[in-house]
């Protein structure tokens, strides 16, 4: 490299910091070992010397400005005669006898620079580690008061606590989360956080981590170290040795049968099952606890697989689920209750800080999945209702959350709706939909209307049989649909995530099994284990592809042919079809095979 050209390249023995202090006329009055290294032992007296010309003016600028200038970034000579950009840090300004002194920190940028992303690999290999830990993690800040508990779980940091110490030693108390001879060692434990104490372990047995949901046998393990040369923070971890700390939201080593197999989130039943257990011990333990219940729809969804494929579709609902369940963290349950439709328990947030949360969450979701599909405008509308605000029982919660979801899409689509009384009424009062969001929360007179509106539509030509499975599939939480017709049952319509591609259903016209249809053409099999003895290959075949229940109805075609529409349930959470589910069914299956048989519609 030439002299005084400009070097840009990074070199490992070059000191990343220096010290040094000028005069008012920018002469060197001290330096450390390490600028002289740098700079050279032979140097010109006036420091602006070393400095690359075009960056004079704002070198001088700054020595001569005060303290509310701290840095400056110039163009440095060094002792090998090239230019190397400097980071300058004001560290005080003093004076000595009449002359004005400035104490300046250097750092070279490129090696600083460096420097970080080699912290930053060890802070992510740190990271790394303490997400498989099962302990979680607590740290106070002596200026702002806070306390934070947290943990890593999939590389992502999950705050159960952040409050300030007073107040969280207060609530702790007040609240019955420790007493006795507990309370002795949670204040000490306390008092040791506070004061910084060096080392300290506390042992106590309380439900500070479960707030009053069960009683646990926790150790505090904490130290202190400087944060800023002069404050201390206290920093530490809280383990569990009887067991294995629970996180708040416990994917990992889920039994599968709890998870929807498409967005391995939770399924309708495990979450409405969390979702209500915990509102309900909520509802003992601390009535005024601040958490959200949301409901939430993608926008115009029936349209995707139509016009993107059904491929793009599921890529849709898998993205969807994957941002929420990033977005809402150790913060809240998450699971899907239909096709295109979520529901989330969220808990210890604001108001403020829930609007923020959705802000990131919806511009989020646009971005990822517009890489997907530039084409594709993505929207969702959500519907939240607040815990004791608005109801203390999930029922009450849910369907005000659904009637808010409602108010969203009546305003256009791609908006949140926040449940406020003196805005919107009294919404179960004055609700003009009802509620039809999941099978378990549909009336039968619902249904009916489902099922004569489908019928309707189809038989018009105002709705297409894709869009007719899309429905049922969405409104009645049926995980597969599949139409089959002729001799051979060949499969000429299917819908839903099958292990393995749906072509035929042949066995159902052999006569042992046509003996299982009844009157109506009717086969119910709650429990596909009742094949294994007299039909085991149909058994294995359903079970190869994750069936466990399963309805089929046939109906003759106007085109002399006969159909078969099968609705599948997978997993193993068995479902037991209802009268009612039977009645409105079979009204749809006549509808569409009717219209299959006399004018095909896709």
């Amino acid at each position: 490299m030439r002299r005084y050209e400009l070097d840009t390249s990074y070199q490992g023995n070059m000191p990343n910091e220096v010290e040094f202090t000028l005069d008012n006329r920018y002469v060197v009055k001290i330096g450390d070992e390490r600028f002289y290294n740098l700079m050279g032992e032979t140097m010109l007296s006036a420091f602006n010397g070393l400095v690359h010309p075009d960056d004079v003016m704002v070198f001088e600028q700054f020595i001569n400005s005060d303290m509310s200038v701290r840095y400056c970034i110039v163009r440095c000579l060094i002792k090998n005669g090239s230019y190397r950009w400097m980071l300058l840090v004001k560290k005080r300004i003093y004076e000595v006898g009449t002359d004005r002194m400035v104490e300046l920190v250097a750092q070279d940028i490129i090696v600083i620079s460096n420097d970080f992303d080699m912290y930053y690999h060890r802070v992510r290999k740190y990271r790394a580690i303490i997400n498989v830990i099962d302990e979680k993690i607590f740290e106070y800040d002596p200026v702002s008061g806070m306390i934070t508990i947290y943990c890593y779980r999939n590389n992502k940091s999950e705050i159960f606590d952040r409050t300030s110490l007073k107040e969280w030693k207060e609530a702790c108390i007040t609240k019955g989360f420790v007493t006795g001879d507990d309370a002795v060692q949670f204040e000490a434990l306390c008092t040791a956080i506070a004061s910084g104490m060096n080392n300290f372990i506390v042992k106590l047995s309380s439900s500070v981590m479960s707030k009053g949901e069960r009683v646990d046998n926790l150790i505090f393990r904490g130290q202190s170290l400087l944060a800023d040369g002069e404050n201390r923070i206290t920093v530490g971890v809280i383990s569990e040795p009887d067991r294995r700390t629970r996180t708040v939201q416990e994917y990992v080593g889920v039994d599968e049968a709890k998870l929807d197999l498409a967005t391995g989130i939770y399924n309708k039943k495990t979450v409405t099952d969390m979702i209500t257990d915990y509102i309900n011990k909520t509802a003992v333990s601390d009535r005024n606890r601040q958490m959200f219940l949301m409901i939430l729809d993608i926008d115009n969804f029936k349209s995707v697989n139509d016009s993107y494929g059904h491929y793009f579709g599921d890529e849709v609902i898998k993205a969807f689920a994957d941002s929420l369940k990033l977005s809402v963290g150790g913060r809240g349950i998450v699971g899907r209750i239909g096709g295109d439709e979520f529901i989330v328990l969220i808990k210890d947030v604001t108001v403020e800080e829930l609007r923020i949360m959705l802000k990131a969450m919806r511009k989020g979701l646009k971005v990822s999945l517009a890489q997907k599909q530039p084409e594709y405008m993505f929207s969702t509308s959500i519907g939240i209702a607040q815990f004791g605000k608005d109801g203390s029982d999930f029922e009450t919660l849910f369907k005000i959350a659904d009637a808010a979801l409602y108010i969203a899409k009546e305003k256009g689509k791609d908006r949140y709706i926040i449940y406020d009384y003196n805005k919107h009424g009294d919404i179960l009062a004055d609700m003009k939909h009802d509620i039809a969001f999941g099978s378990g929360f549909m009336k039968p007179m619902a249904k009916y209307e489902l099922a004569t509106n489908i019928v309707m539509k189809v038989s018009l030509g105002m709705m297409t049989v894709k869009e007719v499975l899309s429905e049922l599939t969405d409104k009645l939480n049926i995980h597969g649909i599949s139409i089959y017709s002729g001799n051979d049952m060949e499969c000429i319509y299917s819908t839903g995530h099958y292990k393995n591609n749906v072509i035929e259903a042949a066995y159902v016209n052999d006569d042992k099994f046509v003996n299982h249809f009844d009157e109506y053409g009717v086969n119910m099999v709650n429990n596909i284990a009742s094949l294994t003895i007299e039909f085991p290959e149909v058994f294995r075949k359903l079970r190869d592809n994750n069936i466990c229940s399963f309805l089929q109805m046939k109906a003759d075609g106007a085109d002399g042919k006969e159909y078969m529409v099968e609705f599948d349930i997978f997993g193993t959470n068995r479902r037991k079809w209802s009268d009612t589910d039977v009645i409105m069914l079979r009204m749809v299956v006549l509808g569409v095979v009717n219209a299959i048989s006399g004018q095909l519609t896709d």
